[in-house]
């Protein structure tokens, strides 16, 4: 069953158009918004807008709280009302999903440690990055399994190629940089996926090569067995 976790659950929520402009309305508005606020702004009736303000809150894409309106209170007031804001979340589909964070991570941890050297730094800490999500792979099935699975966690999506035989690399988590720096960032992607190969303790059997062909990745996973 899908949960406000899993990053497709918006995606539907979202897709509803009523339910789209139910969103826009709040998120338009510069204070938390009740159901006839939003109805009000989205041209529907309350209970319309009540019953997609809680799809939306379901999803995680609103917080809810309960007020009474400015200068209410004591017996008689009423109820608090259900007050509606966005919550403070990121909608972001690729399919499979892209690791940004992982270049986010190693460019920071280069520009902390080395501000004067952060191009050694970086790739240093691509390296390190690729060893470390290695380090909890399972050690199960084939070297190309292996390897696979590993490289699909950090957000790529290799394929197996024949003739040599080697991994395809599609999904670059570096896709959105490369065009600022080409050499360093694929430098990088490189590094990076040489550390998975040494955190899986299987660089004497495979090697990181830069001669990815457009529209994959620049690096491919070339396999010294076609087997596994």
């Amino acid at each position: 069953m899908s949960t406000p976790d899993d990053p497709w659950v918006p995606v539907g929520v979202l897709a509803e158009p009523t339910r789209r402009r139910v969103y826009d309305a709040v998120r338009a508005a510069d204070v938390p918004v009740t159901r006839e606020d939003v109805g009000t702004a989205a041209g529907i009736t309350h209970k319309l807008a009540a019953f997609h303000l809680d799809r939306l809150a379901e999803a995680g894409l609103l917080t809810v709280d309960y007020a009474r309106p400015p200068g209410r209170g004591g017996p008689g007031a009423g109820r608090p009302a259900k007050r509606y804001r966005p919550a403070d979340v990121q909608v972001d589909v690729t399919v499979p999903p892209r690791r940004y964070n992982v270049v986010a991570r190693v460019l920071a941890t280069a520009v902390a440690e080395a501000p004067h050297d952060a191009v050694t730094a970086a790739r240093t800490a691509a390296y390190e990055e690729g060893r470390a999500a290695a380090s909890g792979a399972p050690r199960r099935g084939g070297l190309t399994t292996r390897v696979r699975e590993a490289l699909a966690a950090l957000g790529y999506d290799p394929e197996p190629a024949q003739a040599p035989p080697r991994l395809r690399l599609r999904n670059c988590p570096f896709h959105d940089v490369v065009d600022v720096a080409p050499e360093l960032v694929c430098s990088l992607n490189q590094r990076l996926v040489s550390g998975v190969l040494d955190g899986l303790e299987v660089a004497d059997r495979c090697s990181a090569e830069p001669d990815g062909v457009v529209p994959d990745c620049c690096v491919t996973v070339h396999t010294a067995t076609g087997r596994g």
